[in-house]
């Protein structure tokens, strides 16, 4: 009898698992990964966040005590020694993996993740970047940071090709796997109700938007998208999301006159019910390295509207699977919507092609295309 082979240990390492697109994609990512092939570990600096529950049993959660950025540093560089990961692969935290996986001086090949667009990034007011000087220091960096990772995985030919750009990233070490979505969770997810209050507001035509009430998510267009809609089409916008422009944009809405026709919904566990109720889907980001929800919504069988961005233009075909908005104005904005809410028969076509596009994101295509990658930064 032949013996089994040993499995190779891999480590993801993350902030925490606070809700967000890479901690959703790292757990998706990590759970898809074979059991039989990786001993699978999540190293996280907090052990919080509402996707805990998500990560699978055949995966070891393993966490730092401390909150310091030393602390932090130096417990996961005792974890990495214990352990002896083969493999670290970084969400976030780029500088602060690399360097203890390095100073732990166990061998371990070291992986980024970037699910950002840098220069977007560098230019995000969430982020509270003043100044060239701030942005010189942490480029400098990140040049160094990169040079020195041995695999750099890209969520979309976007976010690979800004790393050329902004950073001179090798282009052989940039590899690109866009983010996975579990598509039997969100389908399962879509079948369920309403809340009573909310299927009480549902008033068709209606348009769900999706993500944090932040500066880049770009709301604010939306609204004034929507108040352009209702001068022809009396639809309804679904928020789904928390933030802190919430009262900012509750205010605009006002200002618009469409405050009566926004439902703020907060943050939902799951969103799905509501995408997949829609007549249409809008995305209105000044930019997106992936843009999970668009896959999410576009398995639901819903049309999708999008400002271009990096990310969206890898998940968008324009006229198959939704409409992709090349300018970020209310009054393009608002055609793309139209064009959905107007045309049943055109509604109709891109909902099934949405459907069929997002296939290629499911959970175990993609896993497998890390498996692969993951396999060739080992060697």
């Amino acid at each position: 009898m032949t013996a089994a082979l040993p499995r190779r240990r891999i480590c993801f390492v993350l902030p925490s698992l606070a809700g967000g697109g890479a901690e959703r994609a790292a757990v998706q990512i990590l759970n898809g990964l074979d059991g039989d092939v990786w001993d699978r570990t999540m190293y996280l600096f907090s052990r919080e966040g509402p996707y805990l529950g998500d990560v699978d049993a055949g995966v070891t959660v393993a966490s730092g005590a401390r909150a310091s950025r030393l602390g932090r540093w130096l417990d996961l560089r005792r974890s990495l020694r214990a352990s002896r990961p083969e493999i670290v692969v970084a969400f976030l935290s780029y500088f602060t993996v690399l360097t203890a996986a390095r100073a732990a001086g166990v061998g371990t090949r070291v992986v980024f993740n970037q699910q950002t667009p840098l220069s977007a990034f560098l230019d995000d007011a969430d982020y509270g970047w003043r100044g060239r000087g701030a942005q010189a220091l942490f480029t400098t960096v990140a040049r160094w940071a990169y040079a020195a990772a041995d695999l750099v995985i890209a969520t979309s030919t976007g976010v690979a090709d800004d790393l050329r750009q902004r950073l001179g990233v090798d282009a052989t070490k940039l590899r690109v796997i866009p983010n996975p979505v579990d598509l039997d969770a969100v389908r399962a997810g879509a079948t369920e109700p309403l809340d009573p209050a909310h299927a009480a507001a549902w008033r068709a035509p209606v348009i769900v938007a999706a993500g944090r009430l932040a500066e880049a998510k770009n709301y604010p267009l939306l609204i004034e998208a929507l108040a352009l809609v209702r001068e022809r089409v009396p639809a309804t916008l679904f928020v789904l999301g928390q933030g802190d422009q919430a009262s900012a944009l509750q205010a605009l809405a006002r200002a618009r006159g469409v405050e009566d026709a926004i439902v703020w919904c907060g943050f939902q566990s799951n969103p799905w019910k509501y995408m997949a109720r829609a007549d249409v889907f809008a995305l209105t980001s000044r930019y997106e390295g992936f843009g999970n929800v668009l896959v999410e919504a576009m398995a639901c069988g819903v049309p999708v509207v999008a400002t271009a961005s990096p990310g969206t233009r890898d998940i968008v075909e324009d006229g198959v699977s939704g409409r992709l908005v090349e300018a970020h104005t209310a009054e393009a904005v608002a055609e793309g919507l139209l064009a959905v809410l107007t045309d049943p028969a055109a509604q109709g076509q891109l909902a099934e092609g949405a459907r069929h596009s997002s296939e290629k994101y499911g959970r175990d295509p993609v896993a497998s295309r890390y498996g692969a990658v993951l396999q060739e930064a080992r060697a």
